[in-house]
């Protein structure tokens, strides 16, 4: 009885890793590339497919460690899940829309560009942004973002023209499109458009604002309020994960 739960067990695990390397695969075929991080992920799954297939020679090998050795995997084991845990929590805990009314500045943050046409994730955030607007006449925008590999147009260029479409007046809308990086995103707008003392609001991705809003504190922007754009439900999963590596990043290297 005893060996067939952990047959069931086994199963059930194999299949969920088999199914996670297959989602992986759908994300970067939408995306139309594998990125590094999507690679990591394909060999995390296939690796815990075959930790599922060997876990008895695994154990049997663990056992035979020093103890000091095997306190500090499971010291790491640890760590990383209790991290990941507190990060995922608080990305989660941000995405929430705290926007106020009659803010000085929109400030939207710039994501891929496909040759020109914006991405899903960039859409979504320029559409949010273009919605309060239109209910917050005295309201200037600010987009930023530059123009990065495969981007026939700088990603600021792209959410002009969104913006256009959706009536917003052109007087209302000033540009960054030099940026590379978040924190590129607030150094350079700041730079030209002297917005830290000012009341703003931050437009990103629901999954990107508590990143976003934690380095432009860094920065010292004063007075700021976030306004999310939804992700697709069915793409959150993956943007979750990219963005716990993402924050974890920021953190080590004191971006954030």
């Amino acid at each position: 009885m005893r060996k067939l739960k952990t047959i069931r067990k086994s199963l059930i695990s194999i299949i969920l890793g088999i199914l996670f390397v297959i989602y992986i695969l759908i994300v970067s075929i939408i995306w139309g590339r594998i990125d590094p991080f999507n690679t990591v992920m394909i060999f995390f799954g296939i690796s815990w497919i075959i930790i599922t297939i060997k876990i008895n020679k695994i154990c049997v090998i663990l056992k035979k460690l020093h103890k000091i050795i095997k306190v500090f995997l499971i010291f790491i084991v640890f760590s990383f899940i209790l991290s990941f845990v507190a990060v995922e929590s608080i990305i989660v805990y941000n995405m929430r829309n705290t926007a106020t009314a009659d803010a000085d500045y929109v400030i939207v943050l710039g994501c891929q560009v496909d040759g020109s046409v914006p991405s899903v994730p960039l859409w979504r955030r320029v559409n949010t942004a273009a919605n309060y607007l239109k209910l917050n006449q005295n309201t200037k925008v600010v987009i930023s973002g530059g123009q990065g590999p495969g981007e026939h147009i700088s990603e600021a260029e792209a959410m002009k023209r969104i913006l256009l479409r959706s009536g917003i007046d052109e007087k209302r809308i000033l540009e960054e499109n030099n940026s590379k990086s978040t924190m590129e995103n607030f150094i350079f707008s700041d730079s030209l458009y002297n917005l830290h003392d000012k009341n703003v609001i931050i437009v990103s991705s629901d999954y990107h604002v508590f990143r976003a809003l934690s380095t432009a504190k860094k920065l010292n922007y004063k007075h700021l309020k976030t306004l999310p754009g939804k992700s697709q439900l069915s793409m959150l999963p993956v943007y979750l994960l990219r963005e716990y590596a993402a924050v974890m990043y920021y953190k080590l290297s004191g971006k954030i």
